[in-house]
C-alpha cells in the first residue's frame, strides 16, 4: 500500500470516528452535571421526620389538621371518619360510612374546631364535634342543576359555610339568619375557599386560572390575579399581606398582597413542577410549598431561595400532603396514606 492510500485512509478513519469521540465528551458532560444537580439535591433531602404515626391503615379521601395542630380529621377511602386528638393522635370521634346519607369527599373545619363540614357530591352534613352528632344534612344546587360540590370552607365560629361547586359558582350560607346567596364567581371549578378575619371577604381560587378577593355580602369583587392555567396552590397570609398561587404548570406568583408587587420568583430546575398545597410561616418570611408527589419545600420568600425539603414517608403508590400546618417550631403534615409527620423548622 503506497503512502498516499494510508494517509488518506487514516482521513478518513478520522472523519469517522472525530464526531463520535465528540458526541460521547458531550453526553459524559452532561451526565457529570447531572450528577452535580443530584447531589446538590441529594444534600437537601437528607432530614428526616421528628415523628411518624399512621393514624389510618387506609388511603384518604380527605384529611386535615386544624390550624394549632391539636387535632386531625381523616376520611377514608372506605368512608369512615374519624376526628384525632394531636398531638398523641387518640381517636377523639368515628362515625361508619353508614352514618351519613350520602358518601362524602370534602371536608371543613370551623377555626374554633367546633364544627366540621361533610360535603358529598351535592349534599352538605354539619357535625357539632363538642357534642359528638351529626346537626343537620341538605341539599346544595349551583347555577347548573347538575353541579356538584367542589370544596368547602367554615368561618371561625361554624356559623357561615362557603360551597364551591364545579361549574365556578359560590354558595354560601348563613346558619344563624338561615339565608344563603348564590355568585358565579369563577368561569370553571372553584378549587379553594378561605373566609377573610372578618367574615365579609372572601378568598376563592378556580381552574380558570383566577384568584379574587371579594365581598361575601355583594359578590363584589375587590382585587384579582391570574395565572395561564388552573390553578393548584394557595396560600394567604392576611396578617402579613402575602399571597402564592401556582397553576399546573411552570407558572407561580409570590406578591405583596396590597400592592401585587412580586415578592420574588422561587428558584428550581425542574420544568412542570406542580405544587399542590402552600403555606406561610415565620410571619410571612418563609414558604412551604409541597408537590402532587412526596417532595415538600421551604423557601425565603425575599429571594426565591430553596432553604430546605423533606420526603413523605411513603406507604402506598402516589403519596401526597393533604393539609399542613405550623406549630411550635414544627411543621406538621398529614398524608393521603393517613401518616401525621412532624418535621423541624431550624433557623
Amino acid at each position: 500500500m503506497c503512502y498516499a492510500q494510508i494517509t488518506h485512509n487514516n482521513r478518513a478513519l478520522a472523519a469517522i470516528v472525530m464526531p463520535s469521540l465528540k458526541r460521547l465528551c458531550h453526553l459524559l458532560c452532561l451526565a457529570l452535571l447531572l450528577v452535580a444537580v443530584t447531589g446538590c439535591s441529594d444534600k437537601q433531602t437528607s432530614q428526616p421526620p421528628l415523628s411518624l404515626k399512621r393514624l389510618v391503615a387506609d388511603n384518604l379521601v380527605a384529611g386535615l389538621l386544624a390550624e394549632d395542630a391539636s387535632l386531625a380529621v381523616t376520611l377514608s377511602r372506605s368512608r369512615d371518619l374519624s376526628v384525632w386528638s394531636l398531638p398523641e393522635g387518640k381517636q377523639r370521634l368515628h362515625w361508619p360510612a353508614t352514618a351519613f346519607e350520602h358518601p362524602g369527599y370534602k371536608l371543613a373545619l370551623s377555626g374554633n374546631k367546633r364544627y366540621l363540614a361533610y360535603g358529598g357530591k351535592r349534599q352538605i352534613s354539619l357535625i357539632d364535634l363538642e357534642q359528638g352528632n351529626i346537626q343537620l344534612t341538605w341539599q346544595v344546587n349551583g347555577f347548573d342543576d347538575y353541579a356538584s360540590i367542589s370544596t368547602l370552607a367554615l368561618n371561625q365560629t361554624g356559623s357561615r359555610i362557603a360551597i364551591g361547586m364545579n361549574e365556578g359558582s359560590v354558595i354560601l350560607v348563613d346558619l344563624n339568619a338561615q339565608q344563603f346567596s348564590l355568585f358565579k364567581q369563577h368561569d370553571a371549578e372553584v378549587a379553594f375557599l378561605t373566609f377573610g378575619v372578618t367574615d365579609d371577604r372572601l378568598l376563592s381560587a378556580g381552574h380558570d386560572g383566577r384568584v379574587f378577593w371579594w365581598v361575601s355580602g355583594s359578590g363584589e369583587i375587590i382585587k384579582q390575579f391570574s395565572l395561564p392555567q388552573r390553578i393548584t396552590s394557595l396560600a394567604f397570609d392576611e396578617a402579613d399581606r402575602r399571597l402564592f398561587f401556582a397553576d399546573n404548570l411552570d407558572n407561580h406568583q409570590l406578591l405583596a398582597f396590597d400592592t401585587g408587587e412580586p415578592q420574588s420568583q422561587l428558584s428550581y430546575f425542574e420544568r412542570y413542577r406542580y405544587f399542590r398545597r402552600a403555606l406561610f410561616i415565620h410571619r410571612g418570611d418563609e414558604l412551604i410549598t409541597a408537590t402532587s408527589k412526596q417532595t415538600i419545600f421551604r423557601w425565603r420568600v425575599a429571594t426565591g431561595e430553596e432553604l430546605e425539603r423533606w420526603q413523605l414517608t411513603p406507604f402506598s403508590m402516589g403519596t401526597t400532603v393533604l393539609d399542613m400546618v405550623s406549630d411550635g417550631g414544627q411543621l406538621i403534615t398529614l398524608s393521603s396514606d393517613g401518616a401525621l409527620e412532624h418535621w423541624g423548622l431550624s433557623n
